[in-house]
């Protein structure tokens, strides 16, 4: 029996392949900007009109919902939901729903206000369906093998997403399998690591070789923190597992309520928002990168309030339904009960002598894999993001234990369930 040959991309689809990729990487590198701003934004007002901090949730929220419901259908959410709801479609027509390019303007427009409002979001999601798009439009233009036309090209640009957003292109790749794909065809490899890199060359370029924490200088890992892994695991994966069942449970009634009144439903959580955010003294606004690093590079002791909170203001954002990523508040909120753990440990003699960095990254990575339920990303991200490979095992263990628990109580992972409402087929029956 002859196998039938592997058809491969002409130079002329590698040089608009790899160019989109580029674009995908100007994308990740634009969010870190307008990032950047929002903090400099918040900062100025905090010293000269510290009450509009906490009103610009509200005001954002509104208006953000305004522009989405007439204009901007399809860009609602972090963006990888839509990005798994699209490589499931059948139909071109619907696909294109969710990855066209005016849904690309969109997102980058719509980002960029979520950001300045300071509600508690991340920015993978929103360039992980930024970068779908772009991959997806090389298809318009080209003639490219099925394989890449169907899928290919579609993780390809989610893994560029995650990849470019964090400079960890290992975790990209990793996540592009474990979560938005949900399966691996060889025949896409070359494709998937070249627009990687390609996206991350971009971004390296405009900020240099960097980690994105930084360089967390750790030790071996003691018996102690070992004793403390089970510990944090069953406790991160017992609050993921909770915080996304309540996730997927909500958001359908609040997206309802959203349609029917699409200014008062968004003030109020934008209120809320704000209010936490006065009562953290703005700790809990923005995305949560300056407080994770402060924790984990500069040794910042954070309120006992932080983590909760911030898990509120986090929550409150995602059944907001605005477009804004997971990644970031979750991480730094488990940094924050990691510093919770370290106290837990440090008042027994026999874990008294724990690493407070080591506990704060295993607990950043189950909280994550209990969140996201793709454990093998937690903790892939955490070592090219923190240059750690000392905590390579006990992150591990401790994340394939919070996955396993976080599975118990939300049996379908939270961006699969937000996907259902794109196609009629249940969770269940998407392939893993």
């Amino acid at each position: 029996m002859t196998r039938e040959p592997v058809k491969r991309l002409s130079p002329l689809a590698w040089v608009v392949v790899l160019f989109a990729a580029g674009l995908t990487g100007l994308v990740a590198y634009y969010f870190a900007f307008a990032g950047k701003q929002s903090e400099h934004l918040r900062e100025w007002l905090m010293q000269n009109q510290s009450w509009a901090v906490y009103l610009l949730p509200a005001i954002g929220l509104v208006t953000i919902t305004l522009l989405r419901v007439r204009f901007f259908r399809g860009t609602e959410g972090t963006g990888i939901p839509q990005t798994i709801a699209a490589l499931q479609f059948e139909d071109e027509g619907e696909r294109q729903k969710l990855l066209s390019p005016k849904i690309l303007f969109g997102k980058i427009i719509l980002t960029t206000l979520g950001l300045c409002s300071g509600a508690s979001m991340g920015r993978e999601g929103p360039t992980v369906q930024a970068g779908a798009c772009i991959m997806y439009y090389c298809k318009r233009i080209l003639h490219v093998p099925q394989h890449l036309a169907q899928k290919g090209l579609i993780v390809a640009g989610g893994a560029a997403g995650i990849a470019a957003a964090f400079n960890a292109p290992v975790a990209g790749i990793v996540f592009s399998i474990e979560e938005i794909g949900r399966s691996f065809d060889k025949r896409n490899v070359s494709v998937l690591l070249s627009v990687v890199i390609v996206a991350c060359a971009v971004c390296v370029g405009f900020f240099g070789e960097y980690w994105f924490y930084g360089e967390v200088q750790l030790f071996e890992v003691t018996h102690a923190e070992w004793l403390m892994v089970p510990v944090i695991s069953i406790g991160m994966g017992l609050l993921g597992g909770f915080f996304s069942h309540a996730i997927v449970c909500i958001f359908p009634k609040v997206m309802k309520g959203m349609l029917k009144r699409p200014i008062i439903v968004p003030l109020c959580i934008g209120l809320a928002i704000g209010f936490l955010g006065w009562l953290s003294s703005g700790q809990t606004l923005g995305t949560g990168f300056l407080e994770a690093k402060g924790m984990l590079i500069h040794g910042n002791e954070m309120d006992w309030y932080y983590a909760p909170l911030r898990l509120l203001a986090t929550a409150l954002t995602l059944l907001s339904g605005i477009p804004g990523g997971l990644f970031d508040p979750s991480l730094s909120a488990g940094a924050g009960f990691g510093q919770w753990f370290t106290s837990l440990a440090q008042s027994f003699e026999w874990t008294a002598s724990v690493d407070s960095k080591i506990i704060m990254m295993i607990a950043m990575a189950c909280f994550f894999s209990a969140v996201v339920q793709s454990p093998v990303t937690a903790v892939v991200i955490m070592v090219e993001m923190t240059d750690s490979v000392h905590a390579t095992m006990p992150m591990l263990a401790g994340a394939l234990i919070a996955y396993a628990i976080s599975k118990r109580i939300c049996t379908c992972s939270i961006y699969v369930s937000l996907a259902k409402s794109y196609f009629k087929d249940s969770c269940d029956e998407l392939p893993r």
